[in-house]
């Protein structure tokens, strides 16, 4: 989806993906993570406003009719979300105070995205920028809201991805051909830049560029089905996705806006289509 402007480098928050061919750990089940539920309406997220520190799953569920995700950002202590808003009125190169630390894309109206990640101590700000059709981004609209994340002992093992699927600038790599089925993703960014992906099904005859196309204005029927996805991190995090996947064409994309000439990271080519046979 369409995010916020790129950020500043920062030392990695989740710990190194590991893979193997056992069935991968349902996030849910980890002993000593967190579970929390967001649900997304149109224009307001329904979740706890504080949480402790450590691995958390977000489960994210779309009850609105329009696309939406939470692009989480990490701020300095003070600030609030009328500042992060302040930001995205005024426009310009993003602050400093503000870090983008990944959450769940946007899955289609009524579908779900689970996304996983560590998160430490400190003041957050969460956020959907996805456009409305012809419209501002929903954060304009009032979809934003602070969280706490408070100091905790608690400690989690990361999920055992059975895949891990690497961003760089400007490409989307997996470790191995997607096959139809459920999975856990380990996806690293390994850039210099932050950056997401989104994905969708796409319908017969469509194309990765139809759906972005959609997807930054989201007028008249869409050319796939959204399947979620990550919002952005920045160079060296690892987060986790889970995912079942059917057979199908799907598009995988980036919309980040470039650090050097602001264009989305599709337009540096960081899109592609993948069979999953």
């Amino acid at each position: 989806m369409a995010t916020a402007a790129a950020v500043m480098s920062t030392a990695p928050l989740g710990a190194q993906p590991a893979t193997k061919s056992a069935t991968p750990v349902r996030f849910a089940s980890l002993p000593g993570a967190n579970v929390i539920t967001v649900v997304a309406n149109d224009y307001t997220f329904d979740m706890p406003s504080s949480i402790p520190a450590g691995l958390t799953t977000m489960r994210f569920s779309n009850k609105g009719k329009e696309l939406h995700h939470v692009y989480l950002v990490k701020v300095e202590k003070g600030k609030k979300p009328d500042d992060v808003l302040a930001f995205f009125k005024a426009g310009g190169p993003p602050p400093k105070w503000m870090k983008p630390v990944g959450g769940p894309n946007a899955p289609a109206p009524g579908d779900e995205t689970v996304f996983t990640s560590t998160l430490e101590a400190g003041d957050y700000v969460a956020l959907c920028v996805i456009p409305s059709p012809g419209g501002p981004p929903h954060v304009m609209k009032g979809m934003i809201k602070a969280l706490t994340v408070t100091a905790s002992t608690r400690k989690a093992a990361a999920p055992v991805a059975d895949i891990t699927l690497t961003l760089s600038d400007y490409d989307l790599a997996f470790s191995k051909p997607l096959a139809p089925g459920k999975h856990v993703i380990a996806v690293r960014n390994m850039g210099k830049q932050p950056h997401e992906f989104f994905m969708a099904q796409l319908m017969p005859g469509k194309s990765p560029m139809d759906m972005a196309k959609f997807a930054e204005n989201p007028v008249g029927a869409p050319p796939g089905k959204p399947m979620g996805g990550i919002t952005d991190i920045v160079p060296g995090d690892v987060v986790y996705l889970q995912v079942d996947v059917p057979k199908g064409e799907f598009a995988f994309m980036c919309f980040t806006p470039d650090m050097k000439d602001g264009k989305p990271h599709l337009a540096h080519g960081m899109i592609k289509q993948i069979s999953v046979k």
